[in-house]
């Protein structure tokens, strides 16, 4: 029996997932007690209740569904949890009417089951506080009830496993709390720059589904490996891997063109005005629908690009002398982009996003299995010849994750239909452009024709 307790304790005390604790947990008590049946309740603490929260049983096999009840004495489990004491029933049917409890005979109505013997055990954490109740029913061999005997075993175990179920929580409560502070962060990024709304869960998504693929495919990538911590922390990098847009200026992040309306105005009444005053021979209107076409974030056409190199040098003269250009240097160089609404200075403004979100979550004390996300988040701008950003990476430098997820961002970014700036490209020539990428020592060939022969896109 020792060497059975020393098992249970090597086992449960490394158990972070909190329904793999209570499925193992429940069977290894199960098992020692031989109880055919149990089940285990969770006490939340801010509504007063205990939440039946799993179930095994060796006899029938019925569907589960999780509710609360109360914590009162009204039922034997929650007795138990309000009195911290193993309660031993021979059977349940015979519960005397003086006590405080009642057995409630409905799941038995319903499945056909007949409940007889009942321990029932409060798990408690090191500071004999109520975290749960453990409930185990019926046992299968004799004398058919449980004994004082299996009543000590109870207790020294419930220390073992209340202390171990905390340590379950404990992990299952920060993850609740990483998950809160991400969808946050999101929400705060989104804000900043809505035109890109909806971009990060689909591609969290896409790349977690193009790593789950080949996670099973070990004969095209017999050395890609993804843990469930390890895909923990690829979601983690993806849903943060715009997370330095929130240092970024927010006139760039919402740069849906070239220029302003209100500086599109200004120089369509100084057109006028050089029209009126025989400085411009063209009609008014004719140029400034060209200088319209020119602010939209499309590929800039030749001759319009020839117009606005002429308008750089054409001046309004005044009386006093003053010459006042019809374009001055910043409209200029915001219009003549050539594709895009950026202009080159803004572009790497905008390119430092990348750079931020790795300073900022670099300051995280990230847990030892997510120490990668910051540099597996801003890897997505990195180009397998090394002309990417922010570190200019090359080939093997670039983490696999980071492959996946450039594929994945591209993808989205060429095939989105909520981008104001421009159309989004049908299916095949975002997969045509990728592959160019790919056969240009981009992007991982490997991955995208594997993503592309896959269907993993659809």
């Amino acid at each position: 029996m020792e060497q059975k307790f020393v098992e249970i304790v090597y086992e449960l005390f490394g158990i972070k997932d909190l329904n793999l604790f209570m499925d193992i947990s429940l069977k290894k008590l199960r098992d020692i007690l031989h109880a055919d049946a149990g089940s285990i309740f969770l006490y939340n603490d801010a509504d007063n209740t205990l939440i039946f929260k799993y179930t095994q049983n060796d006899s029938i096999d019925l569907p589960f569904k999780e509710f609360a009840m109360p914590l009162d004495e009204k039922s034997i489990a929650g007795y138990v949890g309000v009195n911290k004491k193993i309660l031993n029933i021979k059977d349940a049917y015979e519960i005397s009417d003086s006590g405080p409890y009642r057995f409630n005979r409905d799941f038995d109505r319903f499945s056909g089951y007949r409940t007889r013997s009942m321990i029932t055990i409060p798990l408690l954490n090191r500071k004999n506080d109520l975290i749960g109740v453990v409930q185990l029913i019926n046992k299968k061999t004799e004398p058919y009830y449980f004994t004082k005997q299996d009543e000590i075993i109870c207790h020294s175990l419930s220390g073992i496993i209340g202390v171990s179920l905390e340590n379950s929580l404990l992990y299952s409560e920060i993850e609740n709390m990483w998950e809160g502070f991400i969808k946050a962060s999101i929400q705060a990024i989104e804000a900043r720059d809505p035109i890109t709304r909806g971009h990060t869960e689909r591609v969290t998504n896409l790349t977690l589904k193009i790593a789950s693929e080949m996670s099973k495919h070990k004969d095209i990538f017999p050395d890609f490996t993804l843990t469930k911590d390890q895909y923990t922390m690829l979601k983690y990098a993806c849903l943060l891997h715009d997370f330095g847009k929130i240092g970024v200026k927010e006139y760039i992040l919402q740069k849906a063109k070239k220029v302003s309306e209100d500086k599109l105005e200004k120089i369509k009444y100084k057109i006028l005005y050089a029209h009126k005053a025989g400085f411009i021979g063209e009609d008014p209107q004719n140029l400034f629908e060209k200088i319209k076409k020119a602010n939209e974030p499309t590929v800039l056409e030749e001759d319009i690009s020839n117009m606005l190199n002429n308008l750089l040098h054409l001046n309004i003269e005044e009386s006093a002398g003053q010459k006042i250009p019809i374009l001055d240097n910043d409209e200029y160089n915001a219009l003549i982009v050539k594709r895009g609404s950026l202009t080159e200075e803004e572009r790497k403004e905008m390119e430092k996003h990348v750079l931020y979100t790795y300073v900022y979550l670099s300051a995280i004390p990230w847990t030892k299995e997510l120490k990668d996300v910051p540099k597996i988040a801003c890897m997505h701008h990195e180009k397998l010849d090394g002309s990417g950003y922010p570190f200019g990476l090359k080939g093997d430098e670039i983490h696999p994750y980071g492959r996946i997820m450039a594929i994945a961002d591209i993808y989205d970014a060429l095939t989105a239909k909520d981008r104001p700036y421009k159309k989004a490209l049908p299916v095949e020539t975002a997969l045509s452009i990728i592959k160019k990428e790919g056969e240009e020592n981009k992007l991982d060939i490997n991955i995208i024709n594997f993503f592309i022969d896959k269907r993993i896109y659809e």
